[in-house]
């Protein structure tokens, strides 16, 4: 298991409610939250972690598979998944 230190953040109390809602709902903790989205901001913007994992045969045979446009807005099109998901619209 990797050595965590501590790390103190700053925010207003109806964040601080969702994020513990959010953990709550996530089966997870606010620091397992956090780490996860700095993970995955890092991997959006390009950054690669020298842990990163490799990709599994399985996942590297469907590379390609699926054609998608060229004006084709990852960010917008996750965005809008995760809207839906939670039944934010």
């Amino acid at each position: 298991m990797p050595r965590t230190r501590k790390l103190t953040l700053t925010s207003t109390p109806e964040i601080i409610a969702l994020a513990k809602e959010q953990a709550r709902n996530e089966g997870t903790s606010i620091s397992a939250m956090f780490s996860n989205f700095i993970m995955e901001k890092s991997r959006m913007s390009g950054y690669e972690s020298p842990r990163e994992r490799k990709i599994g045969p399985i996942t590297k045979s469907l590379t390609g598979i699926v054609k998608l446009p060229d004006d084709f807005d990852e960010k917008d099109f996750m965005g809008q998944v995760v809207v839906e998901k939670n039944g934010l619209k």
